[in-house]
């Protein structure tokens, strides 16, 4: 009823705006790591800091001229890519990876869910864009187990209300290596999102709001408390941030999972519950909720860098709506390019017991048995209430005989609150791409050992477009 009433009010919007520069496609999250990475890199040179994605093509075509200034060649890069979104309809993007895994099988990060021992993944988006304001994608992302139809997803609007409807990934944080409240860790889920790309005001006015379904699950205690009931919870999320000033923004993030089986899930409990959490949702147990506050900094200089910071909870504290409760802290530090041809990013995150466990939903933020948010939430006993740290570091090189070289290495220390036996878990990643004809090709090794001790590793080649 409540998706309903949003796609008639914005359908009414673009009947009323016909003038309004209307949809914008986005770009893929966390399947093309070679051009995401060059357009981060654009966006920092130009002063654009995001604090969510995915970013919307539209806002790296408005970036282009700022961004051509300091590095024509990243330009270039860029613009052809975005040729592909110029059409009326075409291949967003293609991506086929073929590997082979060795040791215990181990969930990688970021990857919907995919393990080391998935034999391929395949990524494929498209899309026809009939009108301005229309804009219908189709996607799927394939790995051994699973398939999700990822990134296939209906848009209506303009650019300061667009609708998506469908398949579409949600990615609430400045980090780019992990989120607490919700990244592509999981598998994506069904969701109805209302949102701008054109920021609103001289403040740089965005928002998000989404509501969506997750996955069902039968360790959902009743709403009488006497057992368990199953169903699929409900997730609603909101995002609000602002730019008031060239490369710094501020935002706030929350999302609340409710609802499945007999647990209530009208609009006026939501409603009560996200805007009184303190009394309507900590004591009475509406759902399970978790927000945070985000910024970001871009310095510019002979050497450009960014940096990021992510402060979440788990519920409230002290019964107080603006104290966050269960901290998680996170930060990063991105130099997007080092002299000629070379970039370094760092970022680091710890967070206390509470997260991805809770006393209603027993299964904790999961999609798909996959936790929906920090890919460190899956390295560890389900439903154990564990803290812990995780670092990222992250290497790019262009050598001078031509491609990219990447190398990302990820720890997770989990505070040993419990009994069970945790050692420090690791993962190192070492990727070379080349361009070829239209394509990217190249070869990627993955190793590491899990937060138990047993080893995993998994080699591949690949081929995008």
């Amino acid at each position: 009823m409540v998706a309903g009433r949003i796609v008639l009010a914005c359908c009414a919007l673009v009947a009323t705006n016909a003038a309004a520069r209307g949809v914008s496609p986005y770009l893929p999250l966390h399947q093309s790591p070679e051009i995401e990475r060059a357009i981060e890199r654009l966006l920092i040179l130009a002063d654009v800091p995001v604090l969510k994605r995915p970013i919307a093509a539209a806002t790296v075509s408005d970036a282009l001229d700022k961004g051509c200034e300091r590095d024509a060649l990243l330009c270039e890069q860029v613009k052809r890519y975005l040729g592909s979104y110029m059409r009326t309809a075409g291949v967003e993007h293609l991506s086929v990876d073929v590997g082979v895994g060795g040791g215990t099988p181990t969930v990688l990060p970021n990857q919907h869910g995919m393990d080391s021992d998935s034999s391929y993944e395949v990524s494929v988006g498209a899309f026809w864009q009939p009108t301005d304001h229309v804009l219908l994608n189709g996607g799927v992302f394939a790995y051994d187990g699973d398939t999700t139809p990822t990134g296939t997803f209906a848009s209506i609007g303009s650019e300061y209300m667009q609708v998506d409807i469908g398949y579409r990934d949600h990615w609430l944080s400045p980090m780019t290596d992990s989120a607490m409240m919700l990244s592509t860790q999981a598998p994506t889920m069904p969701t109805l999102s209302v949102s701008n790309y054109e920021p609103i005001s001289r403040l740089g006015f965005q928002y998000e709001v989404f509501i969506g379904e997750m996955s069902e699950s039968s360790h959902i205690v009743s709403q009488s408390g006497t057992g368990y009931t199953t169903g699929k919870p409900r997730i609603f999320g909101v995002h609000l941030s602002i730019a008031p000033f060239p490369g710094w923004s501020l935002g706030v993030s929350r999302i609340m999972q409710y609802g499945g089986g007999d647990r209530p899930d009208s609009f006026t409990d939501l409603f009560k519950a996200f805007f009184n959490p303190s009394s309507n949702d900590n004591e009475q147990q509406f759902g399970n909720q978790v927000a945070a506050l985000t910024s970001r900094f871009i310095f510019q200089g002979a050497t450009p860098f960014a940096v990021y910071f992510e402060y979440a909870g788990e519920d409230t504290s002290t019964l107080s709506n603006l104290r966050l409760g269960n901290a998680a802290l996170s930060a990063g530090l991105d130099f997007p390019l080092l002299g000629k041809n070379l970039a370094l990013k760092l970022e680091v995150s710890e967070w206390q017991n509470a997260w991805y466990t809770h006393s209603v939903y027993q299964d904790g933020l999961r999609n798909e048995d996959h936790v929906i948010g920090h890919w460190g939430g899956d390295w560890r006993v389900l439903g154990d209430e564990a803290g812990a740290r995780s670092w990222m570091v992250q290497v790019a090189w262009e050598p001078k005989f031509g491609g990219l070289i990447e190398g990302t290495y990820r720890s997770l220390d989990n505070q040993l609150y419990t009994n069970q036996p945790y050692v420090t878990g690791s993962n190192f990643d070492l990727r070379y791409t080349h361009q070829w004809r239209q394509f990217l090709a190249g070869a990627e090794v993955s190793f590491g050992r899990d937060v138990f001790g047993a080893a995993y590793s998994r080699v591949s080649g690949f081929l995008r477009f």
